[in-house]
């Protein structure tokens, strides 16, 4: 009876998976692409077009993931929906970060790795977009620069900036060294910092794997840890003072 439910565990699974990736690497191109294409010689803010755009699409893609796996929940704390105009950071679990922020803030950018630039279409919109690419962990690189030097206005305009500290993934579920680049930025610009917390991504979509996991009842939840007004502060203050919020949180959730 066992080895029959894993059996039907994983079809469903499976099932899920491939219409989620089919979504997701052609969904684009067919549903938002022919749009941006006819729109982007007449839209003054280009990057904001494709930021929308994306934010649809990925709005899109949960919305599937919902109706598909319906033992799969999202929490979001009502607050953090409201968020404008700062620069966010999240602990970092799963591939389903980055996209559920991004279903999240209609107007926003982050640092992706360089590679992924060069995939072709993915490549194009997230330079469109005014996303910065990251490679070998200095934050030199012509893209980044010029995508920094544009953070002014964007924020003005209430833009978020998104940014996992760690760099990556985390295996065990804990916090790992905190990177400066967003804490930099935010001494640089002035602007806030808005701390979250996501829980389970991990538990859906775990890292290094290609098949989601759908059949366990799982909650995503997306929590707001607090905020740092950072006029005045250092680089390393902010990030010693983030890294304390996150480590007391995960103290408490112990």
């Amino acid at each position: 009876m066992r080895g029959a439910w894993r059996f039907v565990c994983f079809a469903i699974d499976l099932a899920v998976t491939l219409t989620l990736w089919f979504y997701f690497l052609f969904g684009y191109s067919l549903l938002f692409l022919p749009f941006i294409v006819i729109l982007y010689p007449f839209v003054p803010q280009r990057d904001v077009l494709i930021q929308k755009m994306n934010h649809f699409f990925y709005r899109g893609f949960f919305l599937i993931l919902r109706l598909t796996a319906p033992r799969v929940n999202i929490r979001i704390d009502d607050s953090v929906r409201n968020i404008q105009s700062s620069i966010i950071i999240s602990n970092h679990r799963s591939y389903l970060d980055p996209l559920l922020f991004i279903s999240l803030f209609p107007l926003h950018k982050t640092i992706v790795k360089g590679v992924f630039f060069k995939v072709p279409i993915m490549g194009w919109i997230m330079r469109k977009s005014g996303f910065m690419p990251h490679s070998g962990g200095v934050a030199a690189d012509e893209g980044i620069t010029d995508g920094v030097n544009s953070l002014s206005q964007f924020f003005a305009g209430g833009g978020n900036l998104f940014i996992f500290p760690e760099g990556r993934r985390s295996r065990n579920g804990r916090i790992g060294h905190f990177h400066k680049g967003a804490f930099s930025l935010s001494a640089r610009y002035g602007v806030p910092i808005e701390l979250l917390y996501i829980r389970n991504t991990d538990k859906v979509f775990p890292p290094g794997k290609f098949v989601f996991t759908t059949c366990e009842r799982v909650t995503i939840e997306l929590e707001r840890l607090g905020r740092i007004e950072c006029k005045g502060l250092k680089a390393r203050e902010i990030r010693d003072r983030a890294f304390a919020m996150y480590a007391a949180h995960e103290g408490e959730c112990r």
